[in-house]
C-alpha cells in the first residue's frame, strides 16, 4: 500500500473543481494506494511535470510514484484541457 501526499498546488487544484465532480475525484485519488493495480493510469513519457496521469472522465490527476519510500505525490490536478 501506498501513502498519498499532495503538492500545495494539488490542492488548490482540488478547491477550484466543481463539486458534482469533488468526491468522484477524490475517491479516485484514493485508490491510488493500490497502485499499479488501476485502470486508466497511463506511464507519461515527456511529461515535465509527472511521470504518471490518472483519468477520471474530464479531469487529469499528474502525480509520481516513488517506490522506495512508497509514496504517492499528487502535483496536479484540472479538466483535461488544462492539465495536459
Amino acid at each position: 500500500m501506498f501513502e498519498i501526499k499532495y503538492a500545495g498546488s494539488a490542492k488548490k487544484d482540488l478547491s477550484g473543481i466543481d463539486r458534482k465532480h469533488l468526491q468522484k475525484i477524490k475517491n479516485a485519488i484514493e485508490s491510488l494506494t493500490e497502485f499499479p493495480d488501476i485502470p486508466n493510469i497511463k506511464k507519461l513519457s515527456a511529461h515535465p511535470l509527472a511521470d504518471y496521469r490518472l483519468r477520471i472522465g474530464n479531469y487529469r490527476i499528474l502525480f509520481d510514484v516513488c517506490r522506495d519510500e512508497k509514496v504517492i505525490f499528487v502535483l496536479k490536478i484540472g479538466h483535461r484541457k488544462e492539465v495536459y
